[in-house]
């Protein structure tokens, strides 16, 4: 039985193929986080972002935007800690659901979050916590820069 054993133990080490553990484990993008701002009845910038659990992001920008169009780029993995850490940190999964007005000619913020198994759903438009507006501009921040890379349609 040792033999068998060291026999298997050798031709394991000897062989040319790489070990199981090397290759890449396909992931299955999915959404992790869609924001979409919406116009206003003055120049307030309409774009949406979305952004996978690969890192890669899709944006469109509408009226005013700083890039309008559709745009892609790639999101580093230390970035995407960075808002989930965020999202934990505002704990983003116990705001309401709706901050609203009866004012319609304002901008909404509509926020859509898939993280650890739970599904969260924000509108933004009046009365938003503070870290609830400071998280959607890192989001801004984080993908609205020259980074950006405009898709031929």
């Amino acid at each position: 039985m040792k033999a068998i054993i060291s026999f298997l133990l050798l031709t394991s080490l000897t062989t040319n193929e790489p070990a199981v553990q090397d290759y890449p484990i396909p992931v299955k993008e999915t959404i992790f986080l869609t924001m979409e701002r919406t116009p206003c009845f003055g120049k307030c910038p309409s774009y949406k972002i979305t952004i996978f659990n690969t890192g890669n992001v899709a944006y469109e920008g509408f009226t005013f935007a700083e890039k309008e169009g559709k745009h892609t780029k790639k999101l580093t993995q230390k970035q995407l800690l960075e808002i989930q850490n965020q999202i934990d940190a505002i704990h983003l999964f116990e705001l309401k659901d709706k901050y609203d007005s009866k004012i319609t000619d304002i901008p909404s913020t509509y926020l859509y979050v898939v993280h650890k198994g739970k599904k969260k759903k924000i509108l933004d438009r009046v009365g938003g916590p503070d870290e609830l507006k400071k998280f959607e501009k890192l989001i801004d921040f984080l993908v609205i820069d020259n980074h950006l890379k405009k898709v031929k349609e």
